[in-house]
């Protein structure tokens, strides 16, 4: 109803125009913030903005400096600006960033617990490289060494 009483039925029209006014608009709905007003601007073919999946801002966070922001807000914005930096602007290329981060912090890199030695990027993850732990070896392995111990 919205959409037809204030928008005479065409919000993509009221879209098409400056950006900042079209994000502002969308967060007039309920439910829309940032990541959901750049998610439809992309994904509707509207602009290729930096969008970033609203469960995901940490995981470029975490690849690129090692440590993800308290404040969500600043992650957010952090990962929207390495993917303006590093990803072309056109809508494929933005599409397929926002997938793949969607996908990966959904998996992978979760905002608890993430599961980093099943990571394919941890090779090159700054998080990574900061929090792994030395992996022990079998043979020093505590229960290796107590059931060895116990055969005797």
């Amino acid at each position: 109803m919205r959409v037809r009483d204030a928008f005479g039925g065409d919000l993509r029209a009221v879209l098409a125009g400056p950006l900042s006014e079209a994000r502002k608009t969308l967060k007039k709905f309920p439910g829309i913030a940032d990541p959901g007003a750049d998610r439809i601007l992309l994904f509707a073919g509207i602009a290729p903005i930096a969008a970033v999946p609203s469960n995901s801002p940490h995981v470029l966070v975490r690849l690129l400096y090692g440590q993800d922001h308290e404040n969500y807000g600043a992650s957010y914005r952090e990962a929207q600006q390495a993917i303006a930096t590093e990803v072309p602007e056109t809508f494929n290329a933005r599409m397929r960033a926002y997938l793949l981060l969607k996908h990966h912090g959904q998996r992978i890199c979760k905002r608890t617990n993430p599961k980093c030695e099943d990571c394919p990027v941890r090779s090159n993850c700054s998080f990574f490289a900061a929090h792994r732990r030395p992996m022990m070896s079998i043979h020093r392995h505590p229960e290796h060494v107590a059931n060895k111990k116990r055969k005797r």
